[in-house]
């Protein structure tokens, strides 16, 4: 199998949550991405605290807070963030909603959204319920200059292993996300299968796409089928690259497997390193 070398992680400064004149957004690596919209700062399913450090003597890799061992430096500094900030979280899974960078992010100060199970699995872990807001699955929530819908999604891996997952999630348990910015609209689907919902959703100019393997997310031929819809938005993948866990499919699969299946994928597929900023341009 051909080794894929990936680009460094670029640190994100805090002067990218300055006020500006456009809309950026950064894969933050694994899942989780920052949108930065004029005056407007979202960071979705963020997870950005390690449990142990790279010891390069050693030749140990970095621990993710989820227990994972990293292959990529994550780019975004707790200390960087301001208290603007506002939190969406497609779901309560460990790998979207960091239960290390939750506390973080409370403490200061921050607002976090998403439905009824996170609002649930926050409140379990101590956040403040005063900091929490549901958005259910169709609803609306605007955030300074963005407006964001909620989107269905279907994501019950636990079917998987009812032992160690317990209560399969339902519909409603987890969602996706558009963002209305006034440079365009960007699509984050979170975890998912396919749902005809999906192909009813009109037109986006970005599409964060999952290029992970498993079958309880896209998989690669709802991927390409998806990424064929939205033939106009540019894309960005996610679940891809970030953590050495082979064993996981949810974090297997690479871009460029999928991009080659897409129509125009080698053209409007772009694979960013963690933390690079991506300028939106609206296509429709």
């Amino acid at each position: 199998m051909q080794v894929i070398k990936r680009k460094a992680a670029v640190p994100i400064p805090a002067s990218a949550f300055e006020e500006s004149r456009d809309t950026v957004v950064y894969w933050l690596s694994g899942a989780g991405f920052l949108v930065h919209s004029r005056s407007t700062n979202i960071l979705i399913d963020p997870v950005l605290m390690k449990k142990e450090e790279k010891n390069p003597e050693e030749g140990t890799p970095a621990i993710s807070e989820i227990g994972l061992p990293l292959k990529t430096e994550i780019p975004l500094d707790m200390s960087e963030i301001p208290n603007n900030c506002q939190v969406l979280y497609t779901h309560a899974d460990g790998d979207h909603m960091g239960p290390m960078t939750a506390k973080a992010l409370a403490a200061k100060k921050i607002t976090m959204t998403g439905t009824l199970a996170v609002f649930e699995r926050l409140v379990r872990q101590g956040i403040p319920q005063e900091q929490m807001e549901v958005l259910r699955v169709w609803e609306t929530k605007q955030i300074g200059d963005v407006l964001v819908e909620s989107m269905p999604a279907d994501h019950p891996w636990q079917l998987k292993d009812l032992a160690r997952g317990g209560r399969p999630y339902r519909m409603g348990d987890c969602c996706g996300f558009i963002l209305n910015t006034p440079d365009g609209r960007i699509y984050f689907l979170g975890d998912t299968r396919l749902m005809e919902e999906h192909l009813r959703i009109p037109p986006v100019d970005l599409l964060a796409l999952d290029v992970s393997t498993c079958e309880y997310h896209l998989n690669h031929t709802s991927a390409v089928v998806l990424a064929n819809h939205f033939l106009q938005a540019d894309l960005i993948p996610f679940h891809y690259g970030t953590y050495d866990a082979p064993q996981i499919a949810a974090h297997c699969g690479e871009p460029e497997e999928v991009y080659d299946k897409i129509i125009g994928g080698n053209e409007r597929g772009f694979i960013p390193a963690p933390g690079e900023a991506f300028l939106l341009r609206r296509k429709i």
